[in-house]
């Protein structure tokens, strides 16, 4: 369609409505007009035209010519960031290799168990285990926290291993940054996760060498077994230092009892009162009554023999008897007081008191002693083990990065944003229009 052809006009005609005299069929005003008559005429009445209605307006034109926009722009976002990342992943990235492990976070329980299947009675040390589900999250997250990073640069250099010449830029960390981009990097570079279904927690660790990737899941697994005993450990060596202070506190106690029963001692100037002074006399007055028993015996002896009591057996007898009763008396004298005179029961009863306290306060040092010794042989024993159950071992090929899968990858996103941006120019285009 030329500039200049006629517009589209679409005209509705009303048909001529035919001719009629009869007043039912005009108007209500018609019927009260003045008729007027008919001119005769020799010239045929010329044909009604019908008068259009509205008009359409004019349709758009095509523009003729062909736009390379959508070209070059498919060009720029699509194939362009292609052929960059084919480039790379082709021919620049570096292989990166996965040393993977997989553990389960177990408590140890030491039990005894018997066995009677041939008849007899065996006992077994065994070691019962049961997961741990709190100990395997603490152990995954532990592996991507900073304490991992800080850890692992005290055994393994992780800013060397990942930053190694001939790595590519964009893969490689720079070490001269600080601690935490490095955390940021090996959050990218190792994941830990755990499987609450089965149990199972799974740690992959990604390095551009066989041998580095090796080294770092090695300390890993070792440094989050020590941490995870660190943590279950805490309750056990707060019993230690409880302990500690239990037998500090009982060596003082028994240091003060001590002291106080020294100066007693000094005091009174007696050892032991129930051993120097009270046995000692009580052994001798038991003696001296034996002995005396033994020549009363005797004298009945020689008076059944018919002999007088002037006879010289009998005068000797009874004066040995004599004289024992004496030494008995004396003796028996001093068994209630001590050498200087002081009754016996008041010097007993003040050592008994220090003495009493002495022994009970041994007593507490001896038991805390051997609380502390089996709270630091606890302290000491693992309780918590990471077993690993399938162990790093050496990556022979690289994983990282995938870069048939990469290269796709980034096609379908930029194809995806290309779609989209040309879907939205041309809707603009099209509403201004």
């Amino acid at each position: 369609m030329s500039e200049s052809s006629p517009p589209n006009r679409i005209a509705f005609l009303r048909p001529p409505q035919p001719e009629t005299t009869d007043p039912r069929f005009q108007a209500p005003d018609a019927r009260h007009a003045p008729q007027e008559q008919p001119q005769w005429s020799d010239t045929p009445a010329a044909p009604e035209r019908a008068e259009p209605v509205f008009e359409l307006p004019t349709l758009p034109e095509r523009k003729q010519g062909r736009s390379y926009g959508a070209l070059i722009s498919f060009l720029l976002f699509v194939a362009l960031p292609v052929a960059l990342a084919t480039l790379y992943f082709g021919f620049y990235a570096s292989s990166q290799y996965v040393a993977e492990f997989r553990f389960a976070v177990r408590d140890s329980r030491t039990s005894v168990s018997s066995s009677d299947a041939t008849g007899g009675i065996s006992s077994l040390l065994g070691v019962s285990t049961s997961p741990n589900t709190p100990e395997n999250y603490i152990v995954t997250d532990y592996m991507l926290s900073r304490q991992a990073v800080e850890d692992l640069l005290a055994k393994v250099d992780l800013r060397a291993m990942y930053s190694r010449e001939g790595t590519d830029w964009w893969a490689s960390f720079d070490p001269s940054l600080p601690v935490e981009r490095l955390v940021t990097y090996w959050q990218r570079m190792v994941t830990a996760s755990y499987d609450q279904v089965t149990g199972i927690a799974t740690a992959r660790i990604r390095a551009f060498t066989p041998e580095d990737a090796l080294a770092i899941a090695k300390a890993l697994l070792e440094n989050s077994e020590n941490v995870i005993n660190k943590t279950a450990n805490r309750p056990i060596w707060d019993a230690v230092k409880f302990a500690e202070n239990d037998v500090r506190r009982a060596a003082e106690r028994l240091k003060t009892f001590r002291g106080e029963l020294t100066q007693f001692r000094n005091t009174e100037q007696i050892i032991e009162p129930n051993s120097s002074v009270v046995s000692t006399n009580t052994a001798l007055a038991a003696s001296l009554k034996t002995t005396l028993l033994q020549l009363q015996t005797e004298l009945a002896t020689l008076s059944k023999r018919q002999l007088g009591p002037n006879a010289p057996a009998i005068v000797a007898l009874q004066s040995r008897i004599s004289a024992t009763k004496d030494q008995l008396a004396m003796v028996e004298a001093q068994v209630s007081t001590d050498k200087q005179g002081k009754p016996l029961s008041t010097v007993v009863g003040k050592f008994e008191q220090p003495d009493m306290e002495r022994q009970f306060a041994q007593n507490m040092v001896l038991s805390t002693m051997q609380l502390l010794e089996q709270a630091r042989a606890n302290a000491l024993a693992q309780h918590i083990y990471v077993n690993p159950f399938v162990h790093p071992s050496l990556p022979e090929s690289s994983v990282f990065p995938r870069r048939i899968l990469s290269i796709f990858v980034v096609g379908v996103i930029c194809f995806m944003l290309w779609t989209i941006g040309l879907l939205v120019v041309r809707a603009i285009r099209e509403h201004i229009a």
